[in-house]
């Protein structure tokens, strides 16, 4: 799969090589990036904190810039549009009040019992906008804020067992998850939403800081989902955020 999301990636790499030729853009730009991701699970209690701050891995990724044409210099100053490839992978575990030491329930055993993994990779696009032009237009400026919007398509591999047998029998699950898991890899799409900013080093060298929002169209990239209908806490697809520290290199 990471080979079907890699051969796209460098595909639309070429097109923008020559768009950039084409129209004579000064700079062309490409980047790493990396940082903790924070994922919202079906694991452990809703709104508990714990869950989501320790329910922590990471994520790695390359980026391109694509920039707009000589015809639409006025949009150029404010906007950027990424394509990026990225892999992430979460362990995953219950926290909380009900795995506390003191509860020596049969679910509560059951619970601590229970860990899992995700792991997806993705490729997108997102659209950035700069407030004060962007740090190709914005001279003198060595910080540039944006905010940023968009799309992914990705592929997850999700793993879920429990330390006192097989999972998904009444001896080893709880009854919330009995019906409710899955050992799967799937296709998923995502939506983005990012707010973070450009450190200029130099006119062929930058740092940036990006924070990012990543919303799935699927509850099972944990490998959990319990019956909302019988679960009403259960509201909402799986998400993550995540905190990624990058560097960008200007060439013409």
């Amino acid at each position: 799969m990471l080979k079907k999301l890699i051969i796209p990636f460098f595909f639309l790499l070429f097109i923008g090589v020559k768009s950039h030729a084409q129209f004579g853009r000064t700079y062309q730009e490409v980047g790493i990036m990396a940082g903790p991701v924070f994922f919202k699970s079906d694991y452990g209690e809703r709104g508990d904190f714990e869950n989501f701050s320790k329910n922590m891995g990471y994520s790695v990724g390359a980026f391109y810039y694509f920039s707009f044409i000589e015809d639409y210099a006025s949009l150029r100053e404010n906007f950027k549009l990424r394509l990026d490839v990225s892999y992430m992978k979460t362990e995953l575990e219950h926290f909380g009040k009900y795995v506390d030491p003191s509860k020596t329930s049969t679910v509560a055993n059951q619970l601590r019992a229970m860990n899992g993994s995700t792991s997806t990779i993705n490729l997108g696009l997102q659209m950035e906008f700069y407030p004060w032009k962007t740090d190709d237009y914005n001279r003198g400026t060595t910080f540039s804020p944006y905010i940023s919007f968009g799309g992914q398509m990705g592929y997850y591999t999700s793993k879920v067992k429990s330390d006192l047998g097989a999972i998904g029998i009444p001896q080893t699950t709880p009854i919330k998850y009995l019906n409710g898991t899955r050992n799967e890899s799937r296709p998923v799409a995502s939506l983005t939403s990012s707010v973070g900013v450009r450190y200029k080093i130099d006119d062929y060298n930058s740092l940036i800081f990006d924070s990012r929002l990543q919303y799935y169209t699927s509850d099972w990239v944990d490998g959990l989902n319990p019956d909302r209908k019988t679960y009403t806490e259960n509201k909402t697809n799986d998400y993550s955020v995540t905190f990624n520290f990058g560097y960008v290199y200007y060439f013409n």
